[in-house]
Formats: C-alpha cells, sequence, structure tokens
C-alpha cells in the first residue's frame, strides 16, 4: 500500500501549481516508522510532496523504495527521474530502536577493567525502575531488571586502571588483552565487541591501545564500539550501556544504511546520502556512529516544529507527535530545545547528545483491551504495528485499536484512509472493540468513546508532567500537533491543559520526514569537568577550544570549510554535590573573567524559573560539571509559502456524516483541507480530512486557516 499527495508547504492556503510540478533540485527527507513510512519531497520554492507506504519491518529498504516510488508516481515521473532531480536524501529510522526492542543482533561481548564486570548487571541499583512508567512503578513485586545486553561469561576484565584525573595507575599488558580477545571473538564467537575501562573519559590512551591490537589482528571482522569514542563523560554504567549498544545495533544499522545507499545508486542517484541523528542533525553514514541514530525521527519533528515557530513566531511550542506506534511530546523554546540527561531506551541508560521527547505508547496502532482482574478498559501500551495493523485493516488483526475506535465513531471515513488508497473495513473495527465493551456493558460506541477518552487522557497526563518538570506550564504554549493521528485528539487534549492555541499542519503526516528533509549537518561533543566557580578562564577555553578543533575536523571531512561551519558551546552547571545540572549556552568568544561571573548570575536565574524562587542557595557553590559543543553546517532552508488572506466568505462542506463526539452522535460537516481558503474559519463540530490526516474540531471550538494553510484551533472557544 502506497500513497502520494502534492501540497505547497504552507498548505492549502497557498498559492496552487501545476499538479505535478516540483523544481529541481530537490531535497527528500525519509522517516520509516513503525507502522508508516513516510517520505517529504521538498524544492526550493517551499513546496512538498507527500508520500507513504507501509514500514516492511523484515526489510524497510522495501518500504523506503515503495514510498519514494509513490512520491515520483505523484509528480508523473518514475523513480530514475525522481532520483536524477534530487541533490540530498536525508533519513531517519527506528532501525536502531527495533534491534534494540527485539534483541535482534550480533553475539555481543566487553572488554572492561577488571572488577568491574558485573556493571551491565548491577545497573547502578536503578535497573528495575529505569526507563519503566510510573504505573508500572506502582507495582514493585512485578518489577525486575531487564536481561543485560551481554552476557557474563562473554565479559572479560583486562589488569588497568586510570583515575578520574586520567594519570596511568596500573599501565595495560598487551598480553592481557591478546588473551580476552582471543577468548571472546575465537572462543565465544562474539560478532561485536564493546570497549568501555573505568575512567577512560579523562584518558583513553588504554583503549586507543586496545583499537589498535583489534586492528592489527581482526581486522573488519568485529563490528568495535569504544566508549571514549561515543561519550567523553563520566558515568560508568552509562557509558558502558552506550557502548554496548552501539556494538548491538551497530552492525544491523550499517548494513541496512549502506544496502539502502546501494539501492538508491544502483537505480541513478548520484548525491547526498546523510543519517538523521538524535541530535537534530543529519552526518553522514561513515561519520555517525550507530547508537546516535536513536531517536532520530522525533528530532525530525522538533527540527520541523522549530523551523515553523520561527516563520509563525512562536517562542513557546509544545510538539505533540502521534502516529501509528507511540505519542512523543517535546519543547521548544525560542527556537531551541533540551538534551536528554542520560536518555532511557529499552530500559537501558545511555550517554548521547539526543533531544528531550518523552514518549508513551499511545498512537493510531495503540491496542484496548478489557482487564479481567480490575473489570476496566485498558489502553497501550502495545500497538498493532503495521503487521496485522488494526482490525479495521483486515489483515489478520483481531484487536481493537485507537484506529478502530474512531472508525466506529465516524471519525475516521473508511473510504477515505490514506486518500482512498487504503479502504478500511468498518465492520470489523466494530466486532472488535464490541468484544471488549461488552464485558463493561456498553455497545460498540460507547466503548470507542471511551477508547478516545483514555488514550487523551494519557496524552494530556505526559505532557502536563514535561511541562511542568520543566519549570513552565502548558498555558502558556501553544500546541504543534504533528503525526498522522494528532489532529483527530489534540483540540481534546489541549482543552483539558488549559493550552489556548493548536496548529495542526498539511504536512502534519510526514512531520517528522519534513523536519528530516530541513536538518543541517550537526556533530557534538561532550567533556566532564569539574571546576567550582569563579575559576580561571583556561581551565573551561582550553577544552572548549579542543573539542572545537575536533569537531572542525569532522565538519571538513563532511564538505564544510571551516569558515562556513559554526560552533555552539555550552556548560552545565550545578550547586556542587548536586546530580543534576542546568545548561547554558556560552558566548562565542573565549571567556573571561567577566563571563564567568556571568555564568553564575544566569545559572542562578535559570535554576529560580525551573525549580521556584527560593530553591537556590546564594551562599552555595556552584560547579561546572560538563561542557559541549555542537558544530552546524547549514543547508538552505525552503520559506514557507504563503497565500493573500481571501477566505472570508464561510467554507462549504464537502458532506456530511454522523460522528460521536463528547459522548453524543451529531450530523457534522466534513471539510476537505486542500478546499478551504486563507482566512475561512471552520466552526465545531467539524471534521476537516485531507489525503493523510483527519482534524476533529469539537463544538465550542473554530479554526482558522492562516495564510500558510495551517489549521489553528482556538481551543478556548473564542475566534481570533
Amino acid at each position: 500500500m502506497t500513497t502520494g499527495h502534492r501540497v505547497p508547504l504552507g498548505g492549502a492556503g497557498a498559492r496552487p501549481r501545476d499538479e505535478h510540478e516540483l523544481r529541481a533540485p530537490i531535497i527528500i527527507g525519509i522517516d520509516v516508522g513503525g507502522t508508516f513510512t513516510d517520505v517529504a519531497l521538498l524544492d526550493a520554492a517551499g513546496h512538498v510532496r507527500m508520500a507513504k507506504a507501509a514500514t516492511t519491518p523484515a526489510d524497510p529498504t522495501n518500504g523506503v523504495l515503495a514510498a519514494l516510488e509513490s512520491g515520483a508516481s505523484g509528480l508523473g515521473i518514475d523513480l530514475v527521474e525522481l532520483l536524477r532531480r534530487t541533490r540530498r536524501i536525508t533519513h531517519g529510522s527506528t532501525i536502531a530502536t527495533n534491534a534494540l526492542l527485539t534483541r535482534t543482533g550480533p553475539v555481543l561481548g566487553l572488554v572492561t577493567t577488571r572488577g568491574f564486570e558485573d556493571t551491565p548487571a548491577i545497573m547502578r541499583a536503578i535497573g528495575r525502575v529505569d526507563g519503566l512508567s510510573e504505573e508500572e512503578v506502582r507495582h514493585p513485586a512485578s518489577l525486575t531488571k531487564p536481561v543485560p545486553l551481554v552476557a557474563r561469561t562473554r565479559t572479560e576484565g583486562v589488569f588497568e586502571r586510570i583515575d578520574v584525573r586520567g594519570t596511568v595507575v596500573v599501565p595495560l599488558r598487551d598480553g592481557d588483552v591478546v588473551r580476552a580477545l582471543e577468548r571472546l571473538i575465537e572462543t565465544e564467537g562474539v560478532g561485536a565487541l564493546a570497549v568501555c575501562l573505568l575512567n577512560a573519559w579523562a584518558n583513553p590512551v588504554h583503549e586507543e591501545r586496545i583499537a589498535a591490537l583489534v586492528d592489527e589482528r581482526y581486522g573488519a571482522r568485529v563490528y568495535v564500539s569504544y566508549g571514549h569514542r561515543l561519550a567523553r563523560v563520566a558515568g560508568e554504567y552509562a557509558r558502558t550501556n552506550t557502548a554496548l549498544v552501539d556494538a548491538f545495533v551497530g552492525p544491523r544499522v550499517q548494513r541496512y544504511l549502506r544496502g539502502l545507499e546501494d539501492e538508491l545508486r544502483r537505480r541513478g542517484f548520484v548525491g547526498d546520502v546523510l543519517a538523521m541523528q538524535g541530535n537534530g542533525g543529519v552526518a553522514s553514514a561513515g561519520q555517525c556512529s550507530p547508537v546516535a541514530t536513536l531517536q532520530s525521527g522525533p528530532a525530525g519533528g522538533m527540527l520541523a516544529a522549530a523551523h515553523i515557530a520561527k516563520t509563525l513566531g512562536h517562542d513557546r511550542v509544545l510538539t505533540a507527535d502521534m502516529g501509528g506506534t507511540s505519542f512523543d511530546v517535546g519543547l521548544c523554546i525560542e527556537g531551541g530545545w533540551s538534551y536528554a540527561d542520560e536518555p532511557v531506551f529499552d530500559r537501558f541508560r545511555v550517554q548521547q547528545p539526543i533531544i528531550e521527547v518523552d514518549s508513551i505508547g499511545a498512537g493510531g496502532g495503540t491496542i484496548a483491551r478489557y482487564e479481567e482482574a480490575t473489570a476496566r478498559l485498558v489502553v497501550g501500551p502495545r500497538s498493532a504495528g503495521a503487521d496485522p495493523g488494526p482490525a479495521c485493516y483486515g489483515a489478520g488483526g483481531d484487536e481493537p485499536t485507537v484506529t478502530d475506535a474512531n472508525v466506529v465513531l465516524g471519525v475516521i471515513d473508511p473510504r477515505y484512509f490514506l486518500g482512498g488508497a487504503r479502504a478500511l473495513d468498518a465492520t470489523l473495527a466494530h466486532r472488535a472493540v464490541e468484544r471488549v465493551a461488552r464485558p463493561l456493558g456498553l455497545d460498540a460506541t460507547r466503548g470507542a468513546d471511551g477508547i478516545r477518552r483514555i488514550i487523551e487522557g494519557k496524552m494530556a497526563d505526559l505532557i502536563r508532567r514535561q511541562v511542568i518538570r520543566s519549570g513552565h506550564l502548558p498555558e502558556t504554549f501553544v500546541l504543534y500537533a504533528f503525526g498522522g493521528a494528532s489532529g483527530m485528539h489534540a483540540a481534546a487534549f489541549a482543552r483539558e491543559l488549559g493550552i489556548p492555541r493548536v496548529y495542526v499542519f498539511p504536512t502534519s503526516a510526514v512531520f517528522s520526514a519534513f523536519g528530516i528533509a530541513l536538518a543541517d549537518v550537526r556533530h557534538t561533543r561532550l567533556r566532564t569537568v569539574e571546576h567550582v566557580l569563579p575559576v580561571p578562564p583556561r581551565l573551561l577555553n582550553a577544552p572548549l577550544d579542543e573539542l572545537g578543533a575536533e569537531l572542525l575536523e569532522i565538519m571538513d571531512r563532511e564538505g564544510f570549510a571551516r569558515t562556513d561551519a559554526r560552533l555552539r558551546r555550552y556548560a552545565s552547571l550545578r550547586y556542587l554535590r548536586q546530580t543534576q545540572a542546568v545548561e547554558l549556552e556560552l558566548p562565542e568568544a573565549p571567556l573571561d573573567a567577566e563571563a564567568i561571573a556571568t555564568l553564575s548570575r544566569l545559572f542562578a536565574q535559570r535554576y529560580h524559573a525551573l525549580y521556584g524562587t527560593g530553591a537556590g542557595d546564594p551562599d552555595a557553590l556552584v560547579e561546572v560539571s560538563a561542557l559541549r559543543v555542537d558544530a552546524v553546517g547549514p543547508v538552505p532552508k525552503p520559506a514557507l509559502a504563503a497565500a493573500e488572506l481571501d477566505g472570508e466568505a464561510p467554507p462549504e462542506p464537502k458532506a456530511w456524516r454522523s460522528v460521536h463526539l463528547d459522548g453524543r452522535p451529531s450530523q457534522t460537516p466534513i471539510y476537505e483541507w486542500s478546499g478551504l481558503r486563507a482566512g475561512q474559519r471552520v466552526g465545531g463540530p467539524a471534521v476537516v480530512e485531507s489525503a493523510f490526516t483527519t482534524v476533529v474540531v469539537p463544538a465550542g471550538m473554530s479554526a482558522l486557516v492562516d495564510r500558510f494553510g495551517n489549521l489553528a484551533i482556538d481551543a478556548k472557544g473564542s475566534a481570533s
């Protein structure tokens, strides 16, 4: 199943063009999700074509090629011609995440410092709860640690010791390393190896020596990840996990990226193929570590949000991405975002600069069930995925999902799903929902309404936690709703949270792919430091300069001259002996005494903003705990295509149908998004449809089509 559709970048309100027109050079963004593979095709004039295909988990390349072929078909050309016109293909995927979740990877080995072989199993005493939801943590009797990625029998400790200052205390012995490698690789049959020594972040000399011995004896026979190359920061457990995860997913990610590039080259593509990273940038496959591709899809959504927020003049944006499998929430404040502190993936804590996005299992494919023990309806976190998918797909799935509930309620037109490319079976949806509703004494319609209310409540709870934890209030933000399913639910949970305005975009269904297409080349380096303020400027300038020089060399290999690459520098500060730090951006110029004094003042202000007035201690010592430098190679970004506001006449619905909203049915006007003009207003209750997404405007609200073709829903009910 594939389908393609063209809209201006700004959407329905922008000036129409010939249906098949998209001028070269084209930039393509790809997001391989758990259910669908999304493609966004952009040209320099600010127009985009969207295409989708079902994700093919066995070989995701097939889904990518199908989506590209669909996009080409919509332009009236074949795939070879599309690739000929394309300058750059940027690609985000769930390959690394899926490999981790399904434990599909090579036999893994670990070389570490003697005496620390049990670090992956001890899990810093937080393994039982790390990565679990609040609901799961409430049941301690059922909590267990995850099985470590590496077996204890395939872990080798070597004699060596470097202290926290980087001084060699016990030299590494080559013979000890060789014996460890021989046992792991030749006896145990290890196919991928992680090397992570204690305090190698402070001085990597021993890890580099092991690298030389591996190269000398085994060459490319074994995939190897080194902790210090992935994370030059303190934190033995998370750094070990980072090396283990990279080694575990690395062969599969690299094999996939090479295979996809080979397929594209075979079809005549000569441009750049870049991989999306969780830090919000792209990199060539040769410069991108596989672990860095975790969370690449949600990072693309944050990039798209930042790009549009700049145009619309929004400096406080909540992002809500509801696709087929998950619901992801992020904050975009003044055009930027924060990185997660030791993000957790599949219950494994890692050290990578990954955009902070919170997720729960709440997508269109999320499964609802009746729980006999508590006699209640439970929604999530399991998903029907792409195969078999929701019951209404008619592909063998019989468990009710959120999509099935929306079909039962009349929110989704079964004949217009994906623009009519895939007809849904409403009878199967009713049957599946009725199966979980009947034990509660409900019919299918009331059961479907319950599924919607539960999933919307979960999404509201996640947003509330994310915003308040960051020191803000939901009502001070606008909400950007994207992903194929967000538009059906966003107005409802925005109303619960008091968020005044919701934006849904014509590109919402491929929003992450759109953001991936816009991504700059970006590389990030971090370094642990321990300096109590005030500190001599040279103690901060020296490591910052070292990180900057390393990054400029990488950017040179990416094809950016030193004058074209921009360096952005950050410092993490905290009160002495605290564990949580606050990150502040540093000036471009070398730090002097005045700049360091300013850092202390800015830290106090930010700390109070996060934790409340009076939370800080003016007499406490403040230390710099880490430094981060980003190197950014900017790429051209198209401006949003705008139209004159000419929508004074009320819009005409294309149809009416019975839709159950807020617990009761009503004959509801249905509008075709592409038929709406800039300036027109849709009063609720109403449904706005496009080929790839559906938007619900509840009763008492209205949606304005802005000059970029976006739907701006006034969630407080007034018209503006």
